[in-house]
Formats: structure tokens, sequence, C-alpha cells
């Protein structure tokens, strides 16, 4: 049978060509994975590919014992992982510290920031990680910074709104980010543009919404606390996941701490997503909050929505 092989792939081949650092070399890989069509005629170049993708993340894992961890890498936490990028002096560092208390760096002058810092922002229940990173710009992206971001689930570029370069500062992060391939395959993003309380911002901030309609924006102040209390369920929206709540047969609602699926999760994978076995030994689930009535009977492909309790029997 034919490999068929799509554009994507064989421009995911010739990154792995050029790659030069194993952090590209694994990101370029991952990619042709992703874009090789599935069938049985690849199926034997998937598996090569597996296997190298398996070397590298062994190699990278022993040199992070050695004490050469690669410093752009950051642990995942929380219920999604989202990095804040911008140009220099854009108030990400700001944002990332009002947003979550994380220890970041915020000067007046450009490139304080040099590595990842991370920090967990509250929604509601749950705690969503953001990740401050190094002004990005076309001379400065390393490709471990390049491919830590695309690791995320989702990325935020924040844009000062209050200077006339703002259109030319956005476009410029957009084309960046579509040239490492952090947002060309659909992760999601959102646009911040901050510094909202200086003269000329709110006109700037008109122009930018009008040139991208298709973006999501936010719009907030630091210093004010402007759009600071909408912006986490933002976030949380941009994500696309859900907050679901195991309730034990004959006991109360476990709140503590939800279960996180992505939209459109079911039943079965929020018993996979409790424990391994559970969707196995299922009998039985019952459903309060989307269901037509409190504790109806659902199946294993039963579509969750945010909120929902579920019990189950087995």
């Amino acid at each position: 049978m034919p490999a068929n092989l799509t554009p994507q792939y064989m421009e995911a081949e010739e990154a792995l060509q050029r790659a030069i650092t194993p952090e590209e070399k694994l990101d370029a890989l991952e990619e042709m994975l992703r874009a090789i069509p599935k069938h049985k005629g690849t199926e034997k170049m998937q598996a090569d590919i597996k296997r190298r993708i398996a070397r590298l993340r062994e190699a990278s894992e022993a040199a992070r014992k050695k004490g050469k961890a690669d410093p752009y890498r950051v642990e995942r936490e929380g219920a999604g992982q989202v990095f804040v990028v911008g140009p220099p002096n854009s108030g990400k560092s700001a944002l990332v510290g009002a947003l979550t208390k994380a220890k970041v760096v915020v000067a007046a002058y450009p490139f304080a920031t040099a590595w990842p810092v991370p920090g967990m922002m509250k929604h509601e229940d749950i705690l969503i990680q953001l990740v401050d990173t190094p002004p990005a710009t076309g001379g400065n992206c390393p490709p471990a910074l390049a491919a830590s971001v695309r690791g995320g689930d989702a990325v935020i570029i924040v844009v000062d709104a209050s200077i006339d370069s703002c259109l030319d500062d956005l476009q410029d992060q957009l084309d960046l980010l579509e040239d490492r391939r952090v947002i060309s395959d659909g992760r999601p993003c959102m646009v911040v543009l901050s510094k909202m309380d200086l003269p000329g911002a709110a006109g700037n901030a008109e122009i930018l919404i009008e040139a991208y309609p298709e973006a999501r924006f936010a719009l907030v102040s630091v210093q004010s606390g402007a759009g600071f209390q909408e912006l986490p369920g933002a976030v949380f929206e941009m994500l696309g996941i859900i907050r679901l709540y195991a309730k034990p047969p004959g006991r109360e609602v476990d709140r503590a701490a939800p279960f996180v699926l992505k939209r459109g999760g079911t039943v079965a994978d929020l018993a996979r997503a409790i424990h391994r076995d559970l969707s196995r030994t299922m009998k039985s689930a019952r459903v309060w909050g989307s269901a037509r009535f409190d504790g109806q009977p659902v199946p294993r492909e039963y579509v969750l929505s945010d909120g929902d309790v579920v019990e189950f029997r087995t």
C-alpha cells in the first residue's frame, strides 16, 4: 500500500534533516508522527519514528539525571499549561506575576526574563499553570524554548497596547509562532493587550481587534487591575476543558479536587482518568448536572459537561 505522505509530513522530514540539537530533532520527529497518514502502508514508518522518539527521550532523560537538564523545560502542573510569550517590555512578566504570585522579574529594561518561570493561576476550584518566558523575537527564540512552548496546551501573546508599534508587534509574534510551528496545528491562542491604563491604548486596542477579527482578545492593566477578574475564566474557556466531580455511591460529592477532561469527554474517559481499571469494571453510571434529571443513568458514551457529578457502580 502506498504511503501517500502529506505535505505536512514532508515539511517535518525536511525540518529533521536541518535539525542540529536533540530538541529540534525530537520536535521534528513528533511532527512527522502527527502528520503521517495512519494506515497499513505506513505502519513500519510509524514504528521507526516512535523508536527514534523513544531513543531521543531516553537520551534527554539520561542527560537530565546527570545534571544537564534543559533550562527551558517546565514540568507540567495543574489543569493546563499555558505559555505566555511576547516582545521585550510587553508586560508579560507583570501579568504572570499578578495572576500567579510567581517570582517573575519585572524591569523597565528589555530581556529581564532569562528562563521560563512557572506559576499557578486559580480559576474557581482548579489551578492553571502559566509560564512566563524570555522575550521572543525572530533573532532571539532558541529551539529549546520553542519546543517547550509547543509542548504546552495553549499560548498567550502579550502586546503593549500603548505603543505605536503594537500592530507590528502582534504580527511579528504571530509570524514567529507560526514559523516555529507553535500555533500551526490549531493550538489555542489568546492575545492579551496590556497597559490599557496608558494614553493611546484604548484606540490602539480597537485597531488591533478590528485587524484580527478571528483572534481571542483580553484587555488588561496590571496598574489598575482592569480585566484581571475575567481573565482566568477566559483562559479556562480557551483550554477547552471541563471539571467533573466523582460521587461515591451513598456518599457526598467530593468537590475538593475535580477531575479535568477535554471538552467532549465521556463517562468512559472520566472512568479512565479516575483509575485505569474503572472503565473496564464499571457496571453503570449516573449523572447530576447536564442529564435530563438528577441521577439519570447514562451509557459509557455519554458526553459530559462542565460541572457534572458522576457516580460509578462496579
